[in-house]
C-alpha cells in the first residue's frame, strides 16, 4: 500500500481538502458518532437485517460516542496515515486534473477512506463484533450473524476481505454518499476502470449514475477558493440523490452483466426464489451461468440476447 506522500502534492492536497471536508460536516460526525456505539439510530437502522426492535425508537447517538466522534473527524493528520489503494491512486495521479476521470478516481480514493476509517474506528471501540442473529430459519443462507451496522448486499461479513469492518465501513458510505459507491468497470475486470460512477442506495432503491456535475461538486471542496463575504457557501453535495434524468439500474443487472461495483468481492446478488448468494471470488461468467441455471429452474428467467 502507499500513502499520500507518494502522490504529487497538488493532488495530495485536493484530496485531504475533500476529505476532511466530508469528515468535518456535522451529520457525518453523527455517522462515526453511531460507528463508536457500535448501533444506529432509528433513520439508519434496516430493520430487515437484524432483529432489534429497541433500535427504532433510538434517535440520537450518546453524548460520548459525539464528543468522541467530533474529536476523531477533527484530528490533525488523519488524512496522513491513510493506506491508499496503489492502482487506484495511480489512476487518480495519472489523470487530468480536474477531468471526468480525475473526479471519479477521486471519489473512489474519498469513499475507500471513508470505509476504512469507519471499520478501523468501529475495531477499535468493538473488536468483537458485536453480532446479533437473526431470527431462527430452516434455510441455512438465513442463519446467519448480522452486525447491526449493516446495509442490504453488503451484510456477510464472511465474503469481504476485512470481515465485519467492511461491513461496517459499506454502512457508513450509504450514510454519508447515499449508497455504496460503485463504479462502471467496463470489460476489463480487474483494471478498476472507471466509464461511470454510481450509488447503490439502501434497499429496495435502484442504483444512480452520478452525473458530472455531481462528481465536480465533490472535487470542488478540494478547491482552495476565496470567501465571498456575504454570500451563501455551496450547498453540500453529499449525501448524493439521483438526479430525474439519471441512469438507474437494479443490482443484480448492475453486478452481474453490466459490472457495476467496486470490489468483485462485495456482491451480494439474491436470484428471486432462493437465498443463495454468490460465491467469493467468482469470475462474471460463473456468476452469470449460476444465476441463469438458478432462476431458470424457478421458471422466473429468460436469458437477454447478447449482442454481437
Amino acid at each position: 500500500m502507499i500513502t499520500l506522500s507518494d502522490i504529487d502534492q497538488e493532488r495530495a492536497e485536493i484530496f485531504k481538502r475533500v476529505l476532511t471536508s466530508i469528515l468535518q460536516h456535522d451529520p457525518v460526525k453523527t455517522v462515526f458518532a453511531q460507528v463508536i456505539d457500535g448501533i444506529p439510530i432509528a433513520s439508519a437502522y434496516e430493520s430487515t437485517l437484524t432483529a432489534r426492535t429497541e433500535l427504532t425508537s433510538r434517535t440520537d447517538p450518546s453524548e460520548r460516542s459525539v464528543s468522541l466522534s467530533g474529536q476523531f473527524c477533527e484530528s490533525e493528520g488523519i488524512c496522513d496515515t491513510l493506506e491508499l489503494n496503489p492502482t487506484v491512486a495511480q489512476l487518480y495521479q495519472d489523470s487530468p486534473l480536474m477531468s471526468s476521470s480525475f473526479n471519479m478516481h477521486l471519489l473512489e480514493l474519498v469513499a475507500i477512506a471513508v470505509h476504512d476509517l469507519a471499520g478501523n474506528l468501529y475495531l477499535k471501540f468493538h473488536p468483537g463484533g458485536a453480532t446479533q442473529v437473526l431470527e431462527p430459519n430452516d434455510d441455512p443462507y438465513f442463519k446467519r450473524e448480522y452486525i447491526s451496522l449493516s446495509t442490504m448486499f453488503y451484510c456477510d461479513a464472511s465474503r469481504f476481505p476485512q470481515a465485519f469492518l467492511d461491513v461496517v465501513g459499506y454502512w457508513a458510505e450509504v450514510q454519508i454518499f447515499g449508497g455504496v459507491v460503485v463504479f462502471d468497470r467496463g470489460p476489463a475486470e480487474g483494471e478498476r476502470r472507471c466509464h461511470g460512477a454510481y450509488i447503490h442506495p439502501r434497499f429496495p432503491e435502484l442504483l444512480f449514475e452520478l452525473s458530472e456535475s455531481q462528481l465536480a461538486s465533490l472535487s470542488n471542496l478540494g478547491q482552495l477558493t476565496l470567501h465571498v463575504e456575504d454570500s451563501p457557501p455551496p450547498p453540500f453535495p453529499l449525501p448524493f440523490t439521483c438526479e430525474p434524468h439519471a441512469r438507474t439500474v437494479d443490482h443484480a443487472s448492475a453486478f452481474l452483466q453490466l459490472n457495476i461495483y467496486r470490489d468483485r468481492d462485495e456482491r451480494f446478488v439474491r436470484p428471486p426464489g432462493s437465498w443463495v448468494p454468490c460465491s467469493y471470488g467468482r469470475t462474471r461468467e460463473q456468476d452469470v451461468k449460476e444465476m441463469e441455471a438458478l432462476w431458470a429452474a424457478v421458471g422466473k428467467y429468460e436469458p437477454e440476447e447478447q449482442n454481437g
